[in-house]
């Protein structure tokens, strides 16, 4: 039991490597010219769009897709993640604690 417990906390990270990968220099140049990556400031445009604080982007490739992860910050300061499909710029998960909170408007205060 012991054995495999150690096997498994070995294993782990590499399981968790083999789904994302962050692609090479040459790799990112040929799915952008084969039309399989739009450009970043395409990225950076949808990312005007949505109500919050960007904090970082990541391209990455996986399982043969190609995807834009965008991490941002609420008005509430709760960590969002958003992909994107990187060859349609199609909005393709949204996570986060609290995601009301994303499309809320804040409530006003009462003024006399």
């Amino acid at each position: 039991m012991n054995r495999a417990l150690s096997l498994l906390t070995c294993l782990l990270p590499c399981l968790a490597m083999a789904e994302l990968r962050t692609p090479s220099d040459q790799e990112l140049q040929r799915a952008i010219r084969e039309g399989a990556v739009r450009p970043f400031n395409e990225v950076m445009k949808q990312a005007r769009t949505l109500p919050g604080e960007l904090l970082r982007v990541d391209l990455q490739e996986d399982q043969g897709r190609w995807i834009y992860e965008l991490k941002m910050l609420d008005r509430t300061q709760n960590v969002i993640k958003v992909g994107y499909r990187a060859d349609t710029l199609r909005m393709i998960y949204l996570r986060g604690h609290h995601l009301e909170y994303l499309f809320d408007t804040p409530a006003q205060p009462d003024t006399p």
